[in-house]
Protein backbone atom coordinates (compact mmCIF):
# COMPACT_ATOMS: atom_id res chain seq x y z
CA UNK A 1 0.00 0.00 0.00
CA UNK A 2 1.02 3.28 -0.93
CA UNK A 3 1.55 5.51 2.54
CA UNK A 4 1.00 9.24 2.83
CA UNK A 5 3.70 10.22 4.61
CA UNK A 6 1.59 11.39 7.75
CA UNK A 7 3.29 12.22 11.43
CA UNK A 8 1.14 12.51 14.35
CA UNK A 9 -1.25 15.17 14.74
CA UNK A 10 0.94 17.40 13.03
CA UNK A 11 0.04 16.23 9.26
CA UNK A 12 -3.74 15.60 9.97
CA UNK A 13 -5.81 18.20 8.23
CA UNK A 14 -7.18 20.10 11.80
CA UNK A 15 -9.11 22.57 10.07
CA UNK A 16 -8.00 26.00 8.78
CA UNK A 17 -10.29 27.60 11.65
CA UNK A 18 -10.18 31.21 10.26
CA UNK A 19 -13.37 33.07 9.93
CA UNK A 20 -15.28 29.66 9.93
CA UNK A 21 -18.36 28.82 11.48
CA UNK A 22 -18.31 26.11 14.76
CA UNK A 23 -21.96 26.61 15.25
CA UNK A 24 -24.96 28.27 14.36
CA UNK A 25 -24.48 32.11 13.68
CA UNK A 26 -20.90 31.60 16.06
CA UNK A 27 -17.47 32.68 14.69
CA UNK A 28 -14.12 31.90 15.96
CA UNK A 29 -11.63 33.74 14.37
CA UNK A 30 -8.12 32.40 14.75
CA UNK A 31 -4.76 34.02 13.66
CA UNK A 32 -1.99 31.86 12.27
CA UNK A 33 1.90 32.48 13.29
CA UNK A 34 3.58 33.13 9.97
CA UNK A 35 5.28 31.04 7.96
CA UNK A 36 8.96 32.36 9.20
CA UNK A 37 7.57 31.72 12.73
CA UNK A 38 6.13 28.07 11.64
CA UNK A 39 9.35 27.18 9.92
CA UNK A 40 11.50 28.40 12.61
CA UNK A 41 9.60 26.34 14.96
CA UNK A 42 10.27 23.14 12.92
CA UNK A 43 13.82 23.88 12.44
CA UNK A 44 15.14 24.71 16.05
CA UNK A 45 12.24 22.82 18.46
CA UNK A 46 13.86 20.06 20.23
CA UNK A 47 12.34 17.49 22.59
CA UNK A 48 12.10 19.23 25.43
CA UNK A 49 10.26 22.28 23.40
CA UNK A 50 7.81 19.30 22.38
CA UNK A 51 7.85 17.93 25.79
CA UNK A 52 6.49 21.54 27.80
CA UNK A 53 3.90 21.58 24.67
CA UNK A 54 2.64 18.36 25.14
CA UNK A 55 2.60 18.26 28.80
CA UNK A 56 0.89 21.47 28.94
CA UNK A 57 -1.31 20.38 26.34
CA UNK A 58 -2.06 17.17 27.87
CA UNK A 59 -2.63 18.77 31.47
CA UNK A 60 -4.90 21.60 30.15
CA UNK A 61 -7.18 19.30 28.20
CA UNK A 62 -7.76 16.64 31.35
CA UNK A 63 -8.81 19.84 32.86
CA UNK A 64 -11.63 20.27 30.61
CA UNK A 65 -12.70 16.94 30.12
CA UNK A 66 -10.42 14.47 31.63
CA UNK A 67 -12.30 11.63 30.40
CA UNK A 68 -14.68 10.83 27.22
CA UNK A 69 -14.06 11.30 23.78
CA UNK A 70 -13.52 14.43 23.34
CA UNK A 71 -10.35 14.75 25.16
CA UNK A 72 -7.65 13.54 22.55
CA UNK A 73 -9.29 16.20 19.81
CA UNK A 74 -8.56 18.76 22.91
CA UNK A 75 -5.06 17.86 23.38
CA UNK A 76 -4.53 18.57 19.50
CA UNK A 77 -5.95 21.50 19.60
CA UNK A 78 -4.50 22.45 22.89
CA UNK A 79 -0.89 21.60 21.14
CA UNK A 80 -1.53 22.87 17.81
CA UNK A 81 -2.60 26.50 19.15
CA UNK A 82 0.83 26.39 20.76
CA UNK A 83 2.53 25.22 17.63
CA UNK A 84 0.53 27.06 15.26
CA UNK A 85 -1.61 30.03 16.53
CA UNK A 86 -0.77 33.11 17.18
CA UNK A 87 -4.19 33.65 18.75
CA UNK A 88 -4.48 32.95 22.25
CA UNK A 89 -7.86 30.90 22.59
CA UNK A 90 -10.61 30.81 25.87
CA UNK A 91 -11.59 27.39 26.86
CA UNK A 92 -15.14 27.65 25.69
CA UNK A 93 -13.14 28.45 22.19
CA UNK A 94 -11.17 25.24 22.66
CA UNK A 95 -13.87 23.13 23.88
CA UNK A 96 -15.78 24.21 20.41
CA UNK A 97 -13.18 24.12 18.11
CA UNK A 98 -12.38 20.63 19.88
CA UNK A 99 -16.38 18.97 19.04
CA UNK A 100 -16.11 20.56 15.56
CA UNK A 101 -13.24 18.93 14.64
CA UNK A 102 -14.80 15.63 16.48
CA UNK A 103 -17.71 16.20 14.15
CA UNK A 104 -15.71 16.92 11.04
CA UNK A 105 -13.85 13.68 11.48
CA UNK A 106 -16.93 11.55 12.08
CA UNK A 107 -19.24 12.75 9.01
CA UNK A 108 -15.90 12.95 7.17
CA UNK A 109 -15.63 9.12 7.19
CA UNK A 110 -19.38 8.72 7.02
CA UNK A 111 -19.71 9.93 3.44
CA UNK A 112 -16.90 8.39 2.71
CA UNK A 113 -18.84 5.10 3.66
CA UNK A 114 -22.46 5.73 2.94
CA UNK A 115 -21.64 7.93 -0.33
CA UNK A 116 -19.05 6.07 -2.35
CA UNK A 117 -18.98 3.04 -0.51
CA UNK A 118 -15.51 3.15 0.67
CA UNK A 119 -14.25 1.99 3.96
CA UNK A 120 -10.95 -0.18 5.53
CA UNK A 121 -10.23 -2.83 7.82
CA UNK A 122 -8.49 -2.73 10.67
CA UNK A 123 -5.81 -5.52 9.13
CA UNK A 124 -5.42 -2.39 6.59
CA UNK A 125 -5.08 0.74 9.38
CA UNK A 126 -2.51 -1.33 10.85
CA UNK A 127 -0.62 -2.05 7.60
CA UNK A 128 -1.24 1.73 6.93
CA UNK A 129 1.05 2.97 10.28
CA UNK A 130 3.26 0.18 10.11
CA UNK A 131 4.79 1.25 6.46
CA UNK A 132 4.57 4.74 7.44
CA UNK A 133 4.00 6.21 11.26
CA UNK A 134 6.04 3.16 12.62
CA UNK A 135 9.37 3.80 10.82
CA UNK A 136 9.23 7.85 12.10
CA UNK A 137 11.06 8.43 15.34
CA UNK A 138 10.85 12.20 15.46
CA UNK A 139 11.14 14.27 18.29
CA UNK A 140 7.84 15.34 18.76
CA UNK A 141 6.23 12.23 18.36
CA UNK A 142 8.25 10.69 21.12
CA UNK A 143 7.68 13.62 23.03
CA UNK A 144 3.63 13.36 22.62
CA UNK A 145 3.87 9.66 23.51
CA UNK A 146 5.43 10.57 26.62
CA UNK A 147 2.88 13.32 27.57
CA UNK A 148 0.61 10.26 27.10
CA UNK A 149 2.65 7.78 28.97
CA UNK A 150 2.43 5.71 25.87
CA UNK A 151 4.79 4.12 23.59
CA UNK A 152 5.24 4.94 20.04
CA UNK A 153 3.29 2.11 19.55
CA UNK A 154 0.36 2.86 21.43
CA UNK A 155 0.26 6.03 20.16
CA UNK A 156 0.37 5.03 16.35
CA UNK A 157 -2.01 1.93 16.71
CA UNK A 158 -4.20 3.52 19.59
CA UNK A 159 -4.56 6.92 20.37
CA UNK A 160 -3.76 8.24 16.92
CA UNK A 161 -5.05 5.87 15.23
CA UNK A 162 -8.47 7.27 13.78
CA UNK A 163 -5.43 9.87 11.99
CA UNK A 164 -4.73 6.85 10.38
CA UNK A 165 -7.77 5.09 9.20
CA UNK A 166 -8.76 8.43 7.77
CA UNK A 167 -5.52 8.24 5.67
CA UNK A 168 -6.04 5.04 5.09
CA UNK A 169 -9.63 5.89 4.01
CA UNK A 170 -8.47 8.74 1.56
CA UNK A 171 -6.44 6.46 -0.79
CA UNK A 172 -9.09 4.17 -1.29
CA UNK A 173 -11.31 7.53 -1.50
CA UNK A 174 -9.07 9.11 -4.23
CA UNK A 175 -10.08 7.11 -7.08
CA UNK A 176 -14.18 7.52 -6.55
CA UNK A 177 -13.41 11.36 -6.19
CA UNK A 178 -11.60 11.34 -9.67
CA UNK A 179 -14.43 9.77 -11.02
CA UNK A 180 -17.02 11.87 -9.46
CA UNK A 181 -15.15 15.13 -9.75
CA UNK A 182 -13.22 14.79 -12.86
CA UNK A 183 -10.37 15.90 -10.90
CA UNK A 184 -7.14 14.11 -10.38
CA UNK A 185 -5.83 17.30 -8.60
CA UNK A 186 -5.22 16.13 -4.77
CA UNK A 187 -5.70 19.31 -3.19
CA UNK A 188 -8.41 20.06 -5.52
CA UNK A 189 -9.81 17.16 -4.30
CA UNK A 190 -9.33 17.60 -1.12
CA UNK A 191 -11.23 21.07 -0.81
CA UNK A 192 -14.16 19.79 -2.95
CA UNK A 193 -15.06 17.21 -0.35
CA UNK A 194 -14.43 19.14 2.42
CA UNK A 195 -17.26 21.10 0.57
CA UNK A 196 -19.63 17.66 1.68
CA UNK A 197 -18.30 17.72 4.61
CA UNK A 198 -18.93 21.33 5.59
CA UNK A 199 -22.63 20.91 4.71
CA UNK A 200 -22.94 18.00 6.90
CA UNK A 201 -21.17 19.40 9.84
CA UNK A 202 -23.12 22.88 9.48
Amino acid sequence: MKVIKCIGFFVMRLILFSGCQTNGSDKIEVKMKSDEDLKEIADTYTYEDYEKVFEKAVSDADELEADGSLNKWLIRILAEEQLSYESDLTDDQVIKLAERALKEDEVWKSIAKEKYGVTVTEEEVDQYIKEGPDTFELPQMQAYAAALGLSLEELNHEFDRDIYEKNAIWLKLKPELEKEYGLIDNNKQVEKYQEEVDKGVY
